[in-house]
């Protein structure tokens, strides 16, 4: 599927500033691939085992591991005459001038991670937004199923200032800044249904979104880091999420 519309709203504005980058550097890109659905990422895995081709992926379809099932990755090709040979159709993937290891630099420069940079199969075309780390094993642990993912982050954009308190489990805290929480309320969006009296005073509701209210007394349980600087809280017997990308926001689940 290649409608850059169907991604992550931070992943199509990184794409734009990709272009003109790109286009300010004299090289031009189109994009390919970008939301996968489950069909097409099996077919890709079948290619090299099942079917003949060379093997491209180490993500099968049906388990969801693939960046382009949950809308944070694209692939992209180059939409110039390379061997001057009047066309464009046959350099969508020359490399032969290192422009794929050219864009690649941009797109790093940007906050993009970029496949060509991998340690086992190189992917010189593809990019994905470095927020949840390099495989979906975070994003399943979080949301189960990349349409439990969309329908949030389709519905809120969610992108919001990220907390800059280091959390430490067994510690008191007055908070200093509106921090989102991910399951401090269960029920629809606009209904909020707090799991307890206690929890619910310490919140607040913003267009949906629970936020723990500044100036609030709380003291985790536990908390547990990521290797992306991702926290989750644990309060009251309610795991709040704060999901801090390397971009300085926090995507709320």
């Amino acid at each position: 599927m290649r409608d850059m519309k169907a991604l992550h709203p931070d992943l199509q504005e990184k794409i734009t500033l990709l272009q003109k980058k790109c286009a300010a550097a004299g090289i031009t890109i189109g994009i390919g691939e970008c939301l996968r659905t489950k069909a097409e990422q099996d077919a890709l895995y079948a290619q090299g085992r099942t079917k003949p081709g060379k093997i491209v992926t180490k993500a099968k379809g049906s388990t969801y591991s693939s960046m382009h099932q949950w809308g944070v990755a694209f692939d992209f090709y180059l939409k110039m005459d390379i061997d001057g040979d009047g066309k464009t159709s046959d350099d969508a993937f020359n490399n032969s001038t290192g422009l794929f290891n050219k864009v690649g630099k941009i797109g790093q420069s940007i906050g993009l991670e970029w496949g060509g940079s991998w340690k086992t199969i190189k992917d010189l075309p593809h990019f994905q937004l470095p927020n949840w780390g390099s495989t979906p094993t975070k994003l399943k642990k979080l949301y189960g199923t990349p349409e439990k993912f969309m329908a949030v982050w389709k519905k809120s954009g969610q992108a919001v200032t990220a907390t800059k308190t280091e959390y430490k489990a067994g510690n008191w805290y007055r908070v200093k800044e509106s921090v989102p929480v991910c399951n401090g309320y269960y029920g629809e969006h606009g209904k909020l249904i707090y799991i307890s009296k206690p929890f619910q005073q310490i919140c607040e509701n913003k267009n949906g979104i629970g936020y723990l209210k500044p100036g609030c007394i709380i003291k985790p349980v536990e908390v547990q880091k990521f290797d992306d600087g991702s926290v989750w809280l644990k309060l009251n017997a309610t795991i709040a999420c704060l999901a801090v990308g390397v971009d300085g926001k926090v995507y709320i689940g």
